[in-house]
């Protein structure tokens, strides 16, 4: 039809230049891309590694993600604007390189500047990923030119069904991101899970389990008829647009079904006939009305849409955002947030930019209609301060400005009948012309460097590597869980067995709860349990309305437990509109507790991730699973976070054997609190039982048994400033597993329910204070490479342990190879004091490093590297050179933690620091050998790294052994230096002051009468090195000495103890064996006999030496004789023979 026989089709306007515009739309999409790059733009540093080699890592993961979908999607508008900028004067394969080159060079720029911002990470992944979505945009603007196959289709469609003019192609461009937000993230799944999971939300409403939010649908209904309305506005009306409409809607909403953390809703569905009915009625209207009711409608949707929950009582006031788009950086979704903010104004300005042609009135209607969305949406976000589960923001008033804004610019186009067509262009560049050349040789050189360039003087290694993140829950395929219980309750709740148990045995308890509930204004676990023993009891509405108050802050968990577990138990006495916004709540927590595991990066090794964010992680996912869509990605991620990060680390740590890294409290205020929650949660809703197939989670109850001293108090390891803390879960655990002896560490139970939400009651016929001596006499727990012994089980057993494994990162100490010894008191102890505070000078110094332990140390006088700062505004730290282990792990500021299995294993170059290469334990001895090179020596030692220190162990191999027929502890150490004058010294710590002499040693406890604290001594034989120089060390201004410095916070420790801490035994003396003649290679051999105060029956010793093979004789005084062969040998490193009377084992 000819464009002057309609008055609403609009000429060529003048308006601006291609140039102009490209320059605008290029140089704004430019800034917003940096400033997404570089946010929060704050913390600016050097930066710890060379950008240049994390550049080179490509993590195949990632890949995969929706990290890269971000990427390819953002850079793509780079690439299209960049394509037409070049216009007409390059050929096509010179322009997508051109294209490709540039993008490639901005994105660099942003990776190298990234490295600079502690909160960002450079990645070779992003820079590829970028790199390919500036491709994709060149060749989509090459393939839409009106010169090739594709762009001739488009623009013959575009000549059939659109009048001729701008406000045909902006409407086109409204239509388009409209899909665009619908479809994001485009990751298709077509398993019948994810299908299902599409499908849920129009089952669960056609059934009545879910209310229809009614806001939702008519913010549907109003902007698809505003958008259908719009496009036959400037449709030409021999073309079926209603209907044609109403198809593409309609498809597109159908494709959200297979897309992955997306689904079709009922909502949507009733917004769509509605929306159909109205554009059945509304298209009878003329153009100008059409117009002005498009606009409205587009208006109003948008407004429906952000006011949802409205008017609840009890609602939080929510702080206003003022940052820019903060809240749509994360991820991928963020993006559709983006989109789903401009396209309502970008349509809703074109449907009264087609009202007229006059060039006042328009200008009067731009400014007009701006001001009423800059306070229809002001209006929204300010009314989102007391709407739970919204955020009001500044970005979703700015994005509509500029979506509205967008509608009224005066673009060139090239659409028009008489228009002449020129795309719009900047100046173009020829591929030989002076500014091609430069920009090509510029990014041939840029990426050459980082391909072939040097490596700079960062650390290398896996350090090097950009620490890996936990993935978005959209990235993770659904979850199958066949047996979850979809009824309510999930959790734990009390059986008609447990009410009835307790009003028998302990009435007390139920009427305590019942009294703290105050009618539904008291104590929330009271609420909730007496509401759910006795329905009507308490005031639902006011639990419900205290209950969407909760604000979640912090780690999250003080929030999201009690929600889960009202919502859980409660599930049928809620009504359909307090369920629903209970579901919001419920994943409002969810995504809290996501986005603080993911970013803080907590870590399974380590005590926060069970302190407890992810229990409450895993009572949300379980409470709200199936129960609404929203709810699937947490239960993706959490099931991720369980069963491939969490129980992998759970098998390493804990082995065959049970067991837990950590130091002191950290065992009760953080694995002990999951060991049996999570599990019991677990199985209630879905019916796994980790408890059957897991043995470390039963042996975890065996270490807490044989952690335990002959005077009832926790062995002294790793980071613990308290030594008789409870273990939430160890009664319920030992419920489970019938352990009577783990369940009778403590006082006997009391009649209540033992675990969070619910566990099982107690057995008092479980409780036997005997039953820890039906337990073998040693256990080695193999997954920590530790072993515990102790002669018997009377509170005047010889204790000892034993440690050679690996570093698992987390309030641990440089102590493998480490060894104790009690008797009647402390004999050989763990030295230093967890204090006066966290990374204090004492316990980095000294309490940490391998110096307090009963180790053997090399010096190097030139490992003198300075600690890395741990914050933007520290230096870096001089740490003495105790000649000690590499420093690795919690508190360095080197590594963070390991968020798996996966990442410990990448990087177990740094975190492999001991094996036991065999062992053995019988009735009346064991012995482990031991190989501890890895502790001091790696493959990144000697780089000029503070961690890795220089090279100076070449092998160390530790044996120990308990004898237990003859009381003996003998320690065989071989070590071989890199330089015979780095001095090695055998050490040995001690509480009170020892006696020494050439070729031995003694020790002593003095009794304090308390249980198992009877006193005590210990007489050593130092065998071996001939000749070896014993020094004891400590007293006054010595305890804690290391490099010519007393580390006692100026007397800080001792007072500590004295009036704080009198339980703490950080030792005031060690010994020291040292070779009187340096050499590579030194033997220690060293032979202890701990006894009680008063004994004084020690075996006879004797050395006797063989060519390959020694052997420590020990003649009793009863005259039995007993040989302990150390055998070298190339393969095991050392052999361990034992002859009782000349008879060998």
């Amino acid at each position: 039809m000819p464009e002057a026989s309609d008055p609403h089709v609009e000429p060529a306007e003048r308006g601006s230049t291609g140039g102009g515009a490209l320059t605008l739309l290029l140089g704004g999409y430019l800034l917003l891309l940096a400033y997404g790059s570089l946010f929060p733009l704050v913390g600016w540093r050097p930066p710890l590694h060379d950008p240049l080699q994390l550049l080179r890592t490509l993590d195949a993961q990632a890949l995969g993600g929706s990290q890269l979908a971000l990427n390819l999607l953002v850079y793509i508008p780079l690439g299209l604007l960049l394509g037409i900028g070049l216009g007409r004067r390059l050929g096509t394969l010179p322009a997508l390189i051109l294209v490709t080159m540039a993008g490639a060079t901005f994105s660099l720029s942003m990776e190298l500047l990234q490295a600079y911002l502690p909160a960002r990470q450079t990645s070779g992944t992003d820079l590829a990923a970028n790199t390919l979505g500036t491709l994709a945009g060149a060749l989509l603007e090459r393939l839409a030119r009106a010169d090739t196959p594709p762009g001739r289709v488009m623009r013959h469609w575009r000549r059939n069904w659109l009048l001729p003019g701008l406000t045909g192609d902006l409407a086109t461009g409204a239509l388009i991101l409209w899909l665009l937000a619908e479809l994001v993230p485009f990751a298709p799944g077509f398993t019948l899970e994810t299908l299902r999971t599409g499908l849920l939300p129009v089952e669960r409403g056609l059934l009545g389990v879910a209310p229809v939010a009614w806001h939702q649908a008519l913010s549907h209904a109003l902007e698809l008829a505003g958008l259908g309305l719009l496009l036959y506005t400037v449709g030409n009306r021999w073309k079926p647009w209603p209907l044609a409409f109403m198809a593409l809607a309609g498809a597109a909403l159908l494709l959200k079904i297979p897309v992955l953390s997306r689904a079709l809703t009922l909502e949507a569905l009733i917004g769509l006939a509605t929306a159909g009915a109205l554009l059945a009625l509304l298209t009878r209207a003329n153009r100008k009305s059409a117009a002005l009711l498009a606009c409205a409608l587009l208006l109003a949707g948008a407004a429906a849409g952000g006011l949802g929950g409205l008017g609840i009582e009890g609602a939080p006031n929510r702080a206003f955002n003022w940052t820019p788009f903060r809240g749509h950086l994360p991820g991928v979704l963020g993006l559709a947030g983006i989109l789903e903010s401009l396209w309502p104004y970008l349509a809703a300005g074109c449907a009264l930019r087609s009202y007229s042609r006059h060039p006042g009135l328009r200008r009067w209607l731009a400014i007009g209609g701006g001001l009423l969305v800059l306070v229809l949406t002001g209006a929204v976000e300010l009314a989102q301060t007391g709407i739970p589960g919204r955020y009001p923001d500044v970005t979703d008033i700015a994005l509509p400005l500029m979506g509205w804004a967008a509608a009224w610019y005066r673009w060139r186009t090239g659409s028009s009948e008489r228009a002449r067509v020129r795309p719009l262009a900047l100046r173009p560049l020829g591929l030989w012309a002076p500014q091609g050349i430069i920009l090509l040789t510029a990014a041939g050189l840029l990426g050459a460097s980082v391909v072939f360039g040097p490596t700079g003087e960062a650390e290398q290694g896996p350090s090097t590597t950009p620490a890996p993140e936990f993935p978005e829950p959209s990235d993770l395929t659904p979850v199958s869980l066949p047996g979850f219980r979809h009824e309510h309750p999930r959790l734990p709740a009390p059986s008609a067995s447990d009410i009835e148990r307790l009003r028998a045995e302990n009435p007390g308890y139920l009427e305590r709860h019942r009294e703290r509930a105050s009618g539904g204004a008291g104590n929330l676990y009271s609420v909730t349990l007496t509401a759910f023993l006795d329905p009507g009891s308490q005031d639902l509405g006011r639990l419900h309305e205290r209950l969407m108050a909760l604000e979640y802050d912090w780690r999250g968990h003080q929030q999201a437990k009690p929600i889960a577990l009202a919502y859980d138990w409660l599930h049928d006495q809620w009504t359909a509109e307090q369920r629903a916004q209970l579901q919001d709540k419920l994943v409002e927590g969810g995504e809290y507790l996501i986005g603080f595991i993911r970013e803080q990066r907590l870590s399974p090794y380590n005590v926060y991730l069970y302190n407890s964010p992810f229990q409450a992680l895993v009572a949300v996912a379980l409470a709200g699973y199936g129960d609404t869509p929203r709810a699937d990605p947490i239960m993706r991620f959490t099931q991720d976070l369980w069963e491939e990060r969490v129980l992998p680390v759970w098998r390493q740590v804990m082995g065959e054997n049970g067991g837990w890294h950590e130091g002191g409290e950290y065992v009760g205020i953080g694995i002990g609190q999951a060991i049996y929650q999570v599990p019991a949660m677990w199985r209630s809703a879905t019916g796994e039982d980790f408890f059957a197939s897991e043995p470390g989670i039963r042996g975890f109850l065996d270490f807490l048994v044989y952690r335990k001293r002959p005077d009832g108090t926790d062995f002294r390891w790793g980071d613990a400033g308290h030594f008789n803390n409870r273990v939430p879960d160890r009664v319920p655990l030992a419920l489970e597993y019938g352990h009577a002896a783990a369940y009778s560490l403590g006082n006997r139970p009391r009649i209540e329910p033992t675990a969070w939400p619910w566990g099982p009651l107690p057995r008092p016929e479980l409780y036997d204070p005997d039953a820890v001596r039906r337990l073998p006499w040693a256990r080695l727990f193999d997954g920590l490479g530790l072993v515990v012994a102790r002669s018997d089980w009377s509170g005047e057993a010889t204790y000892v342990t034993f440690k050679a494994g690996d570093n698992y990162w987390s309030h641990s100490h440089l102590d493998q190879g480490a060894f104790t010894i009690y008797k009647g008191g402390p004999l050989a102890i763990d030295s230093g004091l967890y204090g006066p505070k966290y990374n204090s000078d004492h316990h980095m110094n000294y309490t940490y490093q391998a110096i307090a332990h009963n180790v053997v140390t090399v010096t190097d006088p030139d490992d003198t590297v300075h600690a890395p700062p741990r914050k933007d505004d520290e230096s870096s730290r001089r740490i003495a050179n105790d000649g000690g282990q590499r420093r690795i792990g919690s508190g360095w500021g080197v590594e963070a933690a390991p968020i798996d299995l996966a990442e410990w294993q990448a990087k177990r170059e740094i975190y492999e620091t001991g094996d036991i290469l065999h062992h053995r334990i019988e009735e009346d001895y064991l012995y482990v050998v031991a190989d501890l090179t890895a502790a001091y020596t790696n493959a990144l030692s000697g780089d000029g790294t503070f961690s890795h220190r220089t090279r100076r162990v070449e092998r160390f191999l530790r044996t120990f052994i308990y004898d237990r027929r003859s009381g003996a502890v003998i320690v065989y150490d071989r070590v071989r230096a890199t330089d015979p004058d780095f001095r090695k010294r055998w050490l040995l710590h001690c509480v009170e002051r020892p006696e020494a002499e050439r070729g031995g040693f003694e020790v002593f406890t003095t009794g304090t009468g308390s249980p198992g604290r009877g006193g005590g001594r210990m007489p050593a034989e130092v065998l071996l090195p001939e000749g070896a120089n014993v020094n004891p060390i400590g007293g006054r201004g010595f305890e804690f000495f290391v490099e010519d410095r007393n580390y006692d916070a100026d007397g800080e420790v001792q007072r500590i103890v004295e009036e704080r801490k009198p339980d703490a035994e950080p030792g005031s003396w060690r010994i020291e064996v040292s070779p009187g003649i340096a050499s590579r290679e030194t033997r220690f051999l060293v032979v202890m006999f701990p006894r009680l105060a008063g004994e004084a029956d020690t075996p006879e010793v004797t050395r006797i030496e063989q060519p390959d093979r020694l052997a420590v004789e020990l003649r009793s005084p009863d005259g039995g004789t007993t040989h302990w062969w150390l055998i070298d040998d190339r393969e095991q490193g050392v052999r361990v023979r034992v002859a009782r009377d000349d008879t060998p084992r």
